[in-house]
């Protein structure tokens, strides 16, 4: 009886673990349409694009393209925590 409430507690584990990556997953795409701020470079030489975010690559990140220079650009959530992209 132990095992299978085990299996079932780990079943509905699981299902929550789902729904809660589903939502950051939500999150992340709706980054796709924002404007942002890349930052490139070391400290006293920064170069900084306005890009809009066009494209959410699941775990490679998001794809932007650059306002003015039409580049295409990309960035991780790594560079987001870091503060290298500016929403």
């Amino acid at each position: 009886m132990d095992a299978i409430e085990a299996v079932l507690d780990l079943a509905k584990e699981r299902d929550e673990l789902a729904e809660t990556v589903s939502a950051y997953e939500t999150a992340l795409e709706g980054l796709v349409g924002k404007t942002v701020l890349l930052s490139f470079g070391k400290k006293n030489h920064k170069r900084f694009i306005e890009c809009e975010v066009t494209e959410f690559l699941g775990e490679e990140g998001w794809e932007a393209l650059g306002v003015e220079d039409q580049e295409i650009y990309s960035f991780t959530i790594e560079d987001l925590v870091s503060g290298k992209v500016q929403i």
